[in-house]
């Protein structure tokens, strides 16, 4: 990866689900911890075309944090011209993990355990595309 090539991150933004706040507290752990590496890419701008998040998604390698089964954030990302290099399902995690995902108030202690642990994965894909 070019030094200064970022990668996008762009996460589920369902807040009405415990899936969507886990997929943006993991993006936020992994934009904070590499600064340097990642853009933060806000769904809704980025579909209303609020610049520069449809040129970012277009132009960036992006990880997909998709909340449920469907997946918004990957069909929305392909369809504005997005280059998805990597991508996590939040239900997948949890169930692997055997996490309860509490609700859209009140993520639990599971749900912050499950963000973290999906920040990992997130950070595992990056040193991937990074070496690609």
């Amino acid at each position: 990866m070019e030094s200064n090539r970022k990668i996008g991150i762009v996460a589920c933004a369902g807040m009405d689900k415990a899936v969507g706040i886990i997929a943006g507290l993991s993006a936020f752990k992994v934009c904070e911890d590499l600064p340097d590496k990642t853009e933060l890419i806000c769904l809704p701008p980025m579909l209303t075309g609020v610049s520069p998040y449809p040129e970012l998604v277009k132009n960036l390698p992006i990880i997909a944090i998709d909340g449920c089964a469907q997946r918004c954030s990957t069909k929305l990302i392909v369809k504005n011209g997005g280059k998805i290099k990597g991508r996590v399902l939040i239900s997948d995690i949890s169930k692997k993990e055997n996490l309860a995902l509490g609700s859209a108030s009140n993520i639990g202690a599971d749900g912050v355990k499950l963000a973290d642990i999906v920040a990992q994965e997130i950070m595992k894909m990056i040193d991937r595309v990074g070496e690609g």
